[in-house]
């Protein structure tokens, strides 16, 4: 099989650990560009010759490098944002079914409930963080004011 037939791809499989053996796993694959191949030299090595061989290929540029290492991190975030979509809806999915069966409220109301509430407690801890950062600062002013004085005082006695 050549690199040329099959180019190089990012794969991932999630299987679902408590999913039936005979179910299909979920398979997100990516195509990447081929790696950087080295370039060949016209030098090449002379075992009569007493000097250390010289390579038969150069290194790769760094800046061909450089692009295959940013196409490689562009599709592991895409794989990866991919993924988390579908594990999302997975798992909306599973809250749904749970709570059908249950016989409970349904799993996205009491999500939406849920994040309302997280939403309240967070702006509250804004506000309190908000404030308790105006106390600090008033203190430090007030410190500052205090000290300011104190110097102030003491170059009146020098004079």
């Amino acid at each position: 099989m050549s690199s040329a037939s099959h180019p190089p791809t990012l794969t991932a499989t999630y299987t679902h650990p408590d999913s039936h053996p005979t179910s299909s796993p979920y398979v997100i694959s990516k195509p990447l560009p081929p790696p950087p191949t080295p370039l060949p030299t016209a030098a090449h090595n002379d075992p009569t010759e007493t000097a250390p061989p010289e390579p038969l290929h150069e290194l790769p540029a760094a800046s061909s490098k450089r692009a295959h290492l940013q196409s490689l991190r562009a599709a592991v975030t895409e794989l990866q944002a991919e993924l988390n979509v579908f594990l999302t809806k997975r798992m909306e999915e599973e809250k749904l079914v749970a709570a059908d069966s249950s016989g409970a409220s349904s799993g996205a109301a009491k999500a939406a409930e849920d994040m309302e509430r997280d939403g309240e407690v967070e702006e509250e801890m804004d506000d309190e963080t908000k404030a308790l950062e105006a106390e600090v600062e008033t203190s430090r002013r007030e410190e500052e004011a205090e000290q300011g004085k104190g110097k102030a005082k003491g170059k009146k006695r020098k004079a």
